[in-house]
């Protein structure tokens, strides 16, 4: 795993990007106990993120960037309730996370960064030591 130093070299957060369509996009629910679970949702046309850290080795864990995405919070919280019912007072958050995969085919506009340079940072993670 890379360390913080190395993360905060690579500069992950500057690939900012926004979906050019509603996508379905998977994410994980964080509950206190006895775990996490997953779940899906319709992520409106706009919506930014930004990747913060790995997730594993083909992802990174990615936080939604613009003020105005409460509405979206609401609409998973409430999904959750449904799906969750039993742990749904447990409930401590959600993690999007985005995959080599989605990047090469999710419908994706850049603001600043690019795919290509997520994919990279991808593989340097990836990699036994970080290449720094």
């Amino acid at each position: 795993m890379a360390t913080r130093e190395q993360l905060e070299a690579l500069k992950i957060d500057e690939n900012v990007f926004e979906l050019t369509e509603d996508t379905v996009l998977k994410y994980l629910v964080h509950f206190a106990a006895p775990g996490t679970g997953a779940d899906k949702c319709l992520v409106p046309k706009g919506t930014a993120f930004a990747p913060h850290s790995p997730m594993r080795d083909d992802a990174l864990y990615m936080h939604t960037v613009d003020e105005d995405d409460e509405e979206l919070y609401a609409k998973m919280a409430a999904q959750v309730k449904d799906n969750y019912e039993d742990l749904f007072d447990r409930l401590q958050g959600f993690s999007f996370f985005i995959t080599e995969e989605q990047l090469k085919t999710l419908p994706l506009k850049f603001r600043s960064g690019s795919a290509e340079r997520l994919l990279d940072i991808m593989r340097q993670l990836r990699s036994p030591v970080c290449p720094l």
